[in-house]
């Protein structure tokens, strides 16, 4: 369930409230009853792992270029 950050134009009172993506949202600041709006903010994911390289974006053709620097013998 997302959250979602609400702010209200008579106090500025900032706060949170988790609503299903359905829910209509809210109209009344929970201090004043002033009426508030719903805040937009960009997604900060990071992936941190190294497995996402590893394992979603190496290359098909590593094992040919590993095998073509191998000297003969």
């Amino acid at each position: 369930m997302p959250t979602y950050v609400y702010k209200c134009d008579k106090c500025d009172y900032k706060f949170e409230k988790k609503q299903k993506i359905t829910a209509d949202p809210l109209e009344e600041c929970p201090k004043c009853k002033g009426k508030v709006k719903r805040l937009i903010f960009g997604n900060g994911v990071i992936f941190k792992s190294d497995g996402f390289y590893t394992t979603d974006y190496k290359r098909k053709d590593s094992n040919a270029s590993k095998k073509a620097g191998k000297k003969e013998k």
